[in-house]
This record gives C-alpha cells, sequence and structure tokens, in this order.
C-alpha cells in the first residue's frame, strides 16, 4: 500500500513544517526542517505556503524513505536539506 497524505501545518515557531502521512494503516509524522523548506522552494523562503506548494515533493521524499528505510510505524520522518538536494538531483537526471 502506498503512503497517503493527510495534512500539513507549519508549526507556530515557523521552524520546521509537520506532514501527517498514513501507511499501513499507522499515521506516519513527517518532520521537514526550515532549511528543507527553503531549499524545496524558489525563490528561498519557509512559511506555509511554500509548505502548502511543495506537498507533493515533500510526500514523494517521505515515501522513499519509508520504502527505503522501513522502520516503527510511529517512528517519524525528518526530511532535511540533503533530502531535497538528493531529490532534485534525482529528478534532473529523469528529465
Amino acid at each position: 500500500m502506498l503512503p497517503r497524505f493527510i495534512t500539513a501545518f507549519l508549526k507556530s515557531s515557523g521552524e520546521t513544517g509537520v506532514v501527517l502521512m498514513e501507511h499501513e494503516g499507522a499515521q506516519r509524522v513527517v518532520i521537514v526542517d526550515r532549511d528543507a523548506l527553503q531549499e524545496i522552494s524558489h525563490p528561498p523562503r519557509a512559511d506555509e505556503t511554500r509548505l502548502q506548494e511543495h506537498v507533493g515533493t515533500i510526500c514523494e521524499i517521505a515515501a522513499s524513505k519509508m520504502r527505503l528505510q522501513p522502520q516503527s510505524s510511529f517512528s517519524r520522518i525528518r526530511i532535511s536539506k540533503d533530502d531535497v538536494e538528493a531529490w532534485k538531483a534525482s529528478h534532473d537526471m529523469l528529465h
């Protein structure tokens, strides 16, 4: 079963985004670092609008991490700037 997006929001501190996904019957929490949000958008900006604009990409990165690094269904998934850079590099190679 593929992971499914539930919701996304920026924490009130503005430091991280939170994406909730469902995978294999369990909700998974995805934490998106501020640097990752800035890396994913152009021009770089880490706010609620950017998080919502790029939720598809964030979910794609998170789903890939779930498949490659199976862990407890209760463990959080962190997305960093390095994860976004790796996604961009692999995405550029496909196009």
